[in-house]
């Protein structure tokens, strides 16, 4: 009955293609974009297209900041039982959205060519790049607010509705590519358009949810505080700079790659770039689940859960990363011939090249991603930030300008795996200079601070698997509280309303056929006691139930409406799909 970590483990990857296809979704429409440019505008078409990379880096910069900080404020509040506070940070994260993203619309519209003059773009493709522009600026929008609810929509537990947003677009996309592009020449245009075009239709599939009335996270304006405006740019900022910093960085690797190896170098970059987002997407992914999750155990103050997520993330999440970065080195060749059709050409070898380089800075990217998502998570904004700028700029660009001028492209490439080695040692001597000591685990690599959450001797941590663990389990909870001092009639009422509560989740949700566990948490913190429940069955909220019962009929329910009576306090929420009930004695 020992506290285990397979609801921990069940979760995280429960959280991962969610998250995966979040990062994914962007790059999805990228990547048809690159191949029918490639294929029907020219080689040139794909170098507008990197071009316009770096403006793609600052609205993802944008939304990021506004991103990240949702979903930390949202998952600490939902860690504390406080549904208001997270729609109402839902809320001010949908108006802040359509503002700037109007906003990022006018400018498209307004100022295309002056736009693509700045992103670097020469005579020949100052034409091409501004009409791209422009064809983009109408689906700012839908793209923006597409991001932040595929986040949303994970925790109401529509993973399928997402799934089918992400197919939606793509089908339109290609679609729309094929007949602007191909059949009525729209060039760059086409591109632009049937991008926007596709990223409405994903919108409206994942709007159509919340029409339903059936969310539990919903735009409320009553619970907006604008000064949680603040709070949610300051937490959500380290993101934001990682991608800021990743668009200078491609606006200044193409300066050098035009200077040391001309269009062939920056497109190679641009065919890396349109991929980036699908190769970089698993280790987003393990990044922003590890930040939601990290961030409701920092709510509830749950140290080892918190522990036990990273050790996840660490371990299988960068070996999952490990694995995918050597399936894209042999698969180096095919992704180049989706660009470049001619094997023979320098385009196409220095692509080749770079597909065999960059994979080897993946796992340490994903170390640094995952760690800078925790840090971030814990508040700790200026480590977040010299990541953020380390792994996204400095590391790749003072590399690059040493090794560009005596190797070409290649000094370029392999300056990306120099980068992930100065994020790995920042890590290491932050965490040594916390603790005092050389880091030799994943644990003092976290650098949890000794005064969080609650003293080991002061919490008790069960996972239930059966009905025959329910009694034990009551029994061990009152001999906690009786050494702890707890007078003898609280400590009966803690472990009879555990014994109520799990019987019937045991009873009722382990039916199914399917393996489940009750993680059970024992609390004693200043004057209060706390019994909270964690069950991955289906949604059964014990205070709606205790509303419907007919007060006249006492044997109805005994259990429920004696956990009531006793009970200071009960609060439920299903978050993530998980029942989560607390009950303050």
């Amino acid at each position: 009955m020992k506290f285990d970590t397979k609801m921990i483990n069940k979760l995280f990857f429960s959280l991962l293609p969610v998250q995966i296809m979040l990062v994914a979704v962007g790059s999805i429409n990228g990547l048809i974009d690159g191949a029918i440019a490639s294929n029907y505008i020219g080689a040139s078409a794909m170098g507008m297209i990197g071009l316009y990379a770096p403006l793609q880096k600052v609205i993802e910069c944008v939304t990021g900041v506004l991103l990240g900080g949702s979903q930390i404020l949202c998952g600490r509040f939902l860690g504390k039982n406080q549904l208001e506070r997270t729609r109402g940070i839902f809320s001010l994260d949908m108006v802040l959205l359509t503002v700037i993203a109007l906003l990022f619309t006018l400018g498209g519209i307004v100022i295309p060519g002056p736009l693509a003059v700045v992103l670097g773009a020469d005579e020949t493709m100052r034409e091409g790049l501004t009409a791209y522009i422009f064809g983009l600026s109408f689906g700012m929008l839908p793209q923006f607010m597409s991001a932040h609810l595929t986040a949303f929509l994970q925790i109401e537990q529509q993973q399928k509705r997402t799934y089918a947003a992400v197919a939606v677009m793509a089908v339109v996309n290609v679609s729309l590519d094929i007949l602007f592009v191909q059949e009525l020449g729209l060039g760059m245009l086409g591109l632009g358009l049937a991008t926007t075009l596709s990223y409405w239709a994903s919108f409206v599939v994942m709007f159509l949810y919340y029409l339903r009335g059936r969310a539990t996270i919903t735009f409320d304006r009553k619970y907006i505080d604008l000064k949680d405006t603040g709070s949610l740019v300051k937490i959500g900022a380290p993101g934001a700079v990682t991608v800021f910093c990743l668009a200078v960085r491609g606006l200044l690797l193409n300066y050098i790659l035009m200077m040391f190896t001309g269009r062939d170098g920056v497109s190679a970059l641009s065919a890396l770039n349109t991929c980036g987002g699908l190769l970089f997407a698993l280790t987003a992914g393990e990044g922003a689940a590890t930040r939601l999750l990290s961030s409701i155990y920092i709510g509830e103050e749950d140290r080892r859960s918190l522990s036990a997520l990273m050790k996840i993330a660490m371990t299988k999440g960068v070996g999952m990363v490990a694995c995918f970065a050597a399936v894209v080195i042999a698969l180096a060749e095919p992704i180049s011939y989706i660009f470049f059709k001619d094997t023979a050409s320098n385009v196409y070898l220095l692509t080749v090249m770079f597909f065999r380089i960059y994979p080897f800075c993946m796992p340490l990217s994903a170390i640094a991603v995952i760690m800078g998502y925790y840090h971030q998570s814990f508040g700790r904004m200026k480590v977040s930030n010299v990541l953020s700028v380390m792994d996204g700029m400095v590391g790749v660009l003072v590399s690059s300008a040493i090794l560009a001028p005596m190797f070409g492209a290649v000094g370029v490439w392999v300056a990306h795996v120099l980068n992930g080695v100065y994020t790995t040692i920042v890590l290491f001597i932050y965490a040594w200079m916390v603790k005092g000591r050389m880091p030799r685990s994943i644990e003092d690599m976290l650098a949890i601070p000794d005064d969080f959450g609650v003293n080991e001797d002061h919490r008790l941590e069960i996972t239930i698997r059966s009905e025959s663990d329910v009694t034990e389990t009551s029994a061990r909870v009152m001999d906690f509280c009786h050494g702890l001092g707890i007078d003898p009639r609280r400590s009966y009422y803690a472990g009879l309303c555990l014994e109520e509560m799990a019987d019937n989740v045991v009873k009722h949700g382990f039916s199914d056929g399917r393996k489940h566990t009750v993680d059970v948490r024992v609390v004693s913190k200043e004057d209060s006691l706390l019994l909270r429940m964690k069950d991955d069955c289906k949604a059964f909220d014990p205070k709606e139930k205790l509303e419907l019962i007919d007060p006249e009929d006492i044997t109805h329910n005994i259990g429920i409406r004696t956990v009531g009576r006793i009970s200071k306090e009960m609060s439920y929420h299903n978050v993530l799909g998980l029942n989560v009930l607390t009950i303050e004695l």
